[in-house]
C-alpha cells in the first residue's frame, strides 16, 4: 500500500509539473511562436526595477552626461516605438564603463556602455544594437530565461522530495541556474532579425547591424593579439561574431534606407570619457591614479593591473603574488589594530607592527593560516593605511607561500608606495576622451593616427573605430568627421 501511495505521489507531483509547463506557454506576439513564460508584464516590471540599481551600481554608475543620456534614451524610444510593445515604459541607460557591452532586462530596461558608443561610428550602428536588445525583451528571451530557471529549480525540488536526497549539490545546482541565464545562440539571432526589423520600420538602415557587428569582430581580433580583456564576456557568450555577420547579411532585405546621422551621433559623443574615468581611477604605467578620492600606488612593470568596480587587483604572470587592494569606511573611529580585529579572525592575527605611510599611520600584520583563493594556497600579508574623511585603505597582499621570502620586499614596497596626488601626478590621471576632428588638406589615416593618445595599435585601432577601410596614406577628403582619443 504505501509503495501505491508513493507512486501516486510522483504521478501527481510530476502531473502538476507539466501543468504548470503547459499553462505557462503563450504566443510571442514578437516571433508568432509559442514560448514557456510565467511571469505578467508587471512582474517582469518589478524584476526590472529591483534589479536595475544592482546593474547600475556594478557597472560604474550612470554615465553622468546629460546630452548624451537624452540623445540614448531618445533614439532608443523611437526604436522601441517600432516594436511589438510600444507601450511599455522603456528605460535607456549610459553605463559609466569602458568595456563594449550591452543588455536588457525583464521590463524594458536596455542598457548601454560608453565603451560600445565609442565603437560606433553612427546613429544606425547604435540603433541596431538597441533594437537587438528590445528584441530580447519583445521576443521575451529575458523573461523566459527567468521562467527556465524557475522551473528548473521546481523539478530539482521534486526530485529532492522523490528521491530523497539532493540528486546535485548546491554548486552544481548553481551552476544550471547559470547556464541557464545565458542568451542561446537561437535567441541572439533572433535578436538581431527582429532588431533589424525594428531599424527598418523606424528608417535606419539596417547595413548598421553588419557594419557594428563586422567591427567589433575586427577590434575584438586586434585586441586578443595584445591579450587586451577589454572586450566583454557579455559578447563571449553570444554567437560567434562572426556567425552574426553573415546572419545579419542575410536578414537585411532593403538596402535603399539611408538614415544613419553620423554628424548627429558623433557630436553627441564629442568630449565622452575613453578607458577608464577618474571617478573610479586610472591605470597608467602600472600606476593606479584616482583623482577623486586623492591617491596613487605603483605595481612593478610585470604586473597586470585591473581596475574592478568594487577593488583594484594585479598580479605576475604566473600569479604567484596577487594584489587585492580596496577601501573600509571606519565611522566608529576605531584603531587600525581594532579595525582589524573586527575583520579577521583575532587568534589568527600574527606578526604585526604600525608604521608610517605617506605621512600617514599605518598598520601590517601577517596570518597563521594559509588561505585559498580561486582554488590556490597563498600566504596574505595585510597592510591598513589611515586617510582623510574616515577611509582606510587596505592591500590584502597574497603571495604563493613556498615564495614567501623571495616576494616579501616586493609586495611591501607596493603597499608602502601609496601617496597622496601632486599636481604633476593630478595631469598623468586625467582620463582619456573622445574628440571629434575635421580633417584637413594633407591629412591621411597614419597622420591623425599619431593623434591617438594610447600607445598600441594606433593605426589598426584608429581605422576601426572610424570605420574607415583605406590604405594608410590615403589623402582622407577635406572636412571628413573623425573620432581621435586624446588626454
Amino acid at each position: 500500500m504505501l509503495i501505491v501511495f508513493r507512486y501516486k505521489f510522483i504521478y501527481y507531483i510530476f502531473l502538476t509539473f507539466f501543468i504548470l509547463l503547459i499553462c505557462g506557454c503563450a504566443q510571442n506576439i514578437a516571433t508568432g511562436e509559442r514560448q514557456l513564460v510565467i511571469l505578467t508584464p508587471e512582474e517582469e516590471n518589478d524584476i526590472g526595477a529591483r534589479e536595475h540599481p544592482k546593474i547600475i551600481r556594478s557597472f560604474g554608475g550612470i554615465y553622468n552626461n546629460q546630452i548624451l543620456k537624452s540623445y540614448v534614451s531618445d533614439l532608443g524610444n523611437k526604436i522601441a516605438s517600432n516594436s511589438e510593445m510600444p507601450n511599455i515604459r522603456w528605460t535607456f541607460t549610459v553605463l559609466d564603463n569602458p568595456l563594449v557591452n550591452a543588455f536588457a532586462l525583464p521590463g524594458g530596461y536596455i542598457y548601454l556602455t560608453r565603451g560600445l558608443l565609442s565603437l560606433a561610428n553612427d546613429e544606425s550602428e547604435i540603433a541596431s544594437v538597441i533594437g537587438h536588445e528590445i528584441a530580447h525583451v519583445t521576443a521575451r528571451h529575458t523573461a523566459q530565461r527567468h521562467a527556465k530557471s524557475t522551473l528548473s529549480s521546481v523539478g530539482l525540488d521534486i526530485l529532492n522530495i522523490v528521491v530523497g536526497q539532493p540528486i546535485l549539490t548546491n554548486a552544481a545546482s548553481i551552476g544550471l541556474q547559470g547556464a541557464l541565464s545565458a542568451f542561446s545562440r537561437s535567441e541572439e539571432l533572433e535578436a538581431d532579425k527582429l532588431g533589424i526589423r525594428y531599424l527598418v520600420k523606424s528608417n535606419y538602415d539596417p547595413s548598421g547591424s553588419y557594419r557594428f557587428l563586422y567591427r567589433l569582430n575586427e577590434l575584438t581580433k586586434v585586441l586578443s593579439k595584445n591579450e587586451r580583456d577589454f572586450i566583454s564576456s557579455i559578447f563571449s557568450t553570444h554567437p560567434k561574431t562572426i556567425d552574426r555577420i553573415n546572419a545579419s547579411r542575410v536578414n537585411i532585405k532593403d538596402n535603399s534606407l539611408e538614415i544613419r546621422n553620423r554628424k548627429l551621433f558623433l557630436n553627441a559623443i564629442d568630449g565622452m570619457v575613453y578607458g577608464d574615468n577618474s571617478q573610479h581611477g586610472i591605470i597608467k604605467d602600472n600606476n593606479f591614479y584616482h583623482l577623486d578620492l586623492n591617491f596613487s600606488f605603483e605595481t612593478p612593470k610585470n604586473y597586470q593591473i585591473i581596475n574592478k568596480t568594487n577593488y583594484v587587483t594585479a598580479f605576475n604572470k604566473n600569479k604567484d603574488v596577487v594584489i587585492i587592494f580596496d577601501g573600509l569606511v571606519n565611522d566608529e573611529g576605531l584603531s587600525l589594530l581594532e579595525l582589524a580585529e573586527s575583520n579577521y579572525s583575532r587568534s589568527n592575527i600574527n606578526s604585526y607592527k604600525e608604521l608610517i605611510i605617506d605621512n600617514k599611520l599605518a598598520f601590517s600584520f601577517k596570518e597563521k593560516k594559509i588561505i585559498k583563493y580561486k582554488g590556490k594556497d597563498y600566504y596574505r600579508k595585510t597592510y591598513l593605511i589611515n586617510w582623510p574623511n574616515n577611509r582606510v585603505w587596505r592591500f590584502s597582499l597574497l603571495v604563493n607561500p613556498r615564495l614567501k621570502m623571495e616576494y616579501e620586499n616586493e609586495i611591501d614596497k607596493i603597499a608602502e608606495s601609496i601617496h597622496e596626488l601632486s599636481e604633476e601626478e593630478r595631469i598623468i590621471g586625467r582620463p582619456k576622451f573622445i574628440s571629434i576632428y575635421k580633417s584637413k588638406k594633407g591629412d591621411t589615416a597614419s597622420k591623425l593616427a599619431k593623434k591617438m593618445a594610447i600607445k598600441e595599435n594606433q593605426l589598426e585601432i584608429f581605422l576601426i573605430m572610424n570605420g574607415l577601410n583605406i590604405d594608410s596614406n590615403e589623402l582622407l577628403p577635406e572636412g571628413t568627421m573623425v573620432k581621435l582619443i586624446e588626454n
